[in-house]
């Protein structure tokens, strides 16, 4: 094995505490890792939301789309249903789903790419890589494709040693991803024109997949939901078994329910891990479990409604808390691209917000978002970024 410095070891094992590298597959085909999925209204346009998905952690400046991946954002319509321990849950209704499906045409001269965005009802657009799509088509759709700053921002040090010991460090600054890129795709649209109606609660999942070119078969590579749930929720201690390709290669919305028994074991496993870190006990085996119940079918949940009504109300997992509550939830849910979503999930598993806001020092991203689409900051162009970028994926084999 070749030598590596000390920073590039750190550097690297950090990362498996995101959802960038969550799998050894993944790992080894980078364009098909899906590092993060993001859901807000749009700030340049009122009453239209904009999705965001990330791939190809540690991307670089030649870095570029595949013809061979296509990418899918999975929607559905999801209503109300009681659930365990006085909980409400949400459960999602395939006949509603909406695919919105990207496709690449790829060159070899990669700045000559295309993407075609097709997210049905109409609403289909076409354009070049890094091109920034000017203004919507007539059914309102915007899209984009191409290299962009990394929005994720962690300590991976700190979360290291929650996810490993359950221990509560002191907050630093020390921001893992400091300098790196990913290859984004950004969707900007009316929910209501995509379904077709006035819609409210909604479940959104993306997709990573391999089409045949002979027989238009596809074969899933990765799926993302929620962050963290696969480096976090999922993460296996010494001597227990990998499940994050597994897990990946499940479809978004149907867990094989032979598999999702280890899943749920795991998942209530680490929950209780990271609940005794504070030395205290603040979920009880009911609450949990239906926690538990809510990550296996791995999404994010919005609220269409209340982007209408422009609701104060937002923040990662806020609309699952409600729902643990048995609360009808008029939290707007999602998750902002600036959004500190790592102090919210450790304050949340660890004290279920019953005690002092956990953080691990980080507060923000290396570049500050925009308000202008496609709302992510311009990639780094340094030749540091380029140096911890190179010696990250020499680390790990991926290409």
């Amino acid at each position: 094995m070749k030598f590596l410095p000390l920073f590039a070891v750190l550097f690297v094992g950090g990362l498996f505490a995101s959802d960038h590298i969550d799998g050894p597959v993944t790992t080894k085909h980078a364009v098909s890792d899906l590092t993060d999925l993001y859901a807000f209204p749009s700030p340049s346009t009122p009453g239209r939301w904009t999705l965001v998905l990330n791939v190809r952690p540690m991307a670089l400046s030649d870095s570029h789309f595949s013809s061979k991946v296509e990418y899918r954002f999975l929607l559905r319509e999801a209503t109300l249903a009681p659930g365990p321990a006085g909980t409400l849950k949400l459960r999602t209704h395939e006949a509603s789903e909406r695919k919105i499906t990207i496709r690449f045409d790829t060159p070899e001269d990669h700045a000559r790419h295309t993407a075609t965005c097709d997210a049905g009802n109409g609403m289909r657009r076409t354009v070049e890589f890094n091109a920034v799509d000017a203004r919507p088509d007539s059914s309102g759709l915007r899209f984009f494709h191409g290299l962009r700053s990394d929005p994720f921002f962690f300590n991976s040090s700190w979360v290291g040693k929650l996810i490993s010991n359950g221990k509560i460090s002191r907050p630093y600054r020390s921001n893992t991803m400091n300098r790196m890129n990913a290859l984004s795709l950004v969707v900007e649209l009316d929910l209501d024109v995509l379904f077709g109606r006035q819609v409210t609660y909604v479940a959104l999942a993306a997709q990573s997949v391999a089409r045949n070119g002979t027989d238009g078969s596809v074969t899933p590579l990765d799926r993302v939901g929620r962050a963290e749930v696969t480096n976090i929720l999922l993460h296996a201690q010494r001597g227990d078994a990998d499940l994050r390709d597994s897990y990946n290669l499940e479809r978004p919305f149907r867990v094989n329910p032979t598999r999702g028994a280890a899943y749920l074991e795991r998942f209530r496993r680490n929950l209780r891990l990271y609940d005794a870190a504070d030395g205290k006990t603040d979920w009880n085996e009911g609450k949990q479990g239906a926690f538990a119940a809510m990550l296996l079918e791995d999404h994010l949940l919005i609220n269409s409604a209340q982007a209408r009504s422009r609701s104060p109300r937002t923040g990662y997992l806020s609309i699952e808390k409600d729902l643990l509550r048995g609360i009808r939830s008029d939290a707007l849910g999602g998750r902002a691209l600036g959004e500190d979503f790592m102090d919210e999930l450790t304050t949340f598993t660890i004290n279920r917000n019953a005690g002092s806001r956990i953080s691990d020092g980080i507060l923000a991203p290396s570049k500050a978002v925009s308000d202008v689409f496609p709302y992510l900051a311009a990639p780094d162009r340094s030749v540091l970024g380029w140096i911890k970028a190179k010696v990250g994926r020499l680390a790990i084999g991926s290409r």
